[in-house]
């Protein structure tokens, strides 16, 4: 498609996207000529002729050394041939490299991806290049993906679809990473941006393939009956210290849907939970002193019947001993109602201690 050239005179110039190119001119006098690589129709252009810029997209500096073309795109790409009117042998080509996207947008996996038309003439053509070929290989053809007659290449027929206002493309993968040109009816270049997927660190996607990275190896990490798939959802049950690490979800190409990083953390009661534990806990042991206070005084006061009983009894009152058996008797049933009280709110507030652990552990 292009004529072999001298390899003595050949230069390779790369470039970021709107940066300016700069030609060194000899003379004002030398023809510039430009060869776009991606539209081989428009031909050679002329940029400067017979002393005289005849091209928009160049200018002389002002020290009238350097023909520049402002803000240089994926338009701008291909060959620049300065040569001599008065000596035909004399010329230099330059090959031009234009690097990055104008635009780059970053897409949630599995969402729609739009580039906006307005301001480009129908009918476009919509052209890709992936994330590899755009970094290193611009100069290599894109892949066209929806001509202007409004075909789509294959593996893309029912994700594009086009509007007045935007064409789509639905559905995006990490495959779909890397640049989209626009081109409009008469095959200029519009719109140039880049694409960018990224997946989210969740566990809810359509998954087709799921990839543990950790370490030590899978087989080692013990995951057995726990890690199990149902619909869209992953779960790995009853998570212990050894199931720290990265999971990594990947599609059926293996590019990355979502990663996670999976920590473990000691489970942490709430204030509000460890102050009304701690409450009920210090209820209980007031309830344990004063059933141990009761206790001690229901046998002091047994010990003090038993001995006023057998000093009545030695003095040979019977009816006071049993005056003194009936008022010793009634005591010790107030005092053993009391205690049998004190363990029943004792017994009521365990219980509600081990219902609230129960809650916050579920």
């Amino acid at each position: 498609l292009f004529p072999l050239y001298n390899p003595v005179n050949e230069d390779s110039m790369t470039l970021f996207h709107g940066e300016d190119f700069h030609i060194l001119l000899p003379s004002l006098k030398w023809e510039v000529i430009f060869r776009n690589r991606s539209n081989l129709r428009s031909g050679d252009v002329i940029l400067m002729r017979d002393e005289m810029v005849v091209n928009n997209r160049a200018k002389l500096n002002k020290q009238l050394s350097h023909l520049i073309v402002d803000a240089v795109g994926e338009g701008d790409e291909g060959v620049y041939t300065v040569k001599s009117p008065d000596n035909p042998e004399d010329i230099r080509h330059i090959t031009l490299i234009v690097r990055d996207c104008s635009n780059e947008q970053i897409i949630k996996y599995g969402d729609n991806y739009h580039i906006q038309l307005s301001g480009v003439t129908p009918p476009i053509t919509l052209e890709y290049r992936p994330s590899s070929v755009e970094a290193n290989l611009t100069s290599r053809p894109a892949l066209v993906l929806l001509t202007s007659t409004g075909m789509s290449r294959d593996g893309y027929q029912g994700r594009i679809s086009v509007n007045e206002r935007r064409v789509t493309l639905s559905a995006v993968t990490g495959a779909d990473e890397g640049s989209y040109t626009v081109r409009d009816g008469e095959g200029d270049i519009q719109r140039k941006v880049c694409l960018n997927v990224r997946g989210e660190s969740v566990f809810f996607f359509p998954l087709s393939c799921l990839t543990c990275f950790n370490r030590p190896a899978r087989e080692d990490l013990g995951f057995g009956d726990r890690l199990s798939m149902e619909g869209s959802l992953v779960y790995l049950d009853q998570v212990k210290g050894a199931d720290v690490g990265q999971f990594k979800i990947t599609d059926i190409l293996g590019f990355t849907v979502a990663s996670i990083h999976l920590g473990v953390q000691p489970y942490k009661l709430e204030s509000l939970y460890v102050a009304i534990i701690a409450l009920l806990g210090l209820l209980v042991f007031l309830l344990l002193v004063c059933l141990l206070s009761c206790l001690i005084k229901v046998k002091k006061r047994a010990k003090r019947a038993a001995a006023l009983e057998k000093i009545a009894q030695n003095a040979g009152k019977e009816d006071e001993g049993d005056a003194f058996r009936q008022v010793g008797g009634s005591t010790d049933s107030v005092m053993m109602m009391m205690m049998m009280m004190m363990m029943m709110m004792m017994m009521m507030m365990m219980m509600m201690m081990m219902m609230m652990m129960m809650m916050m552990m579920i």
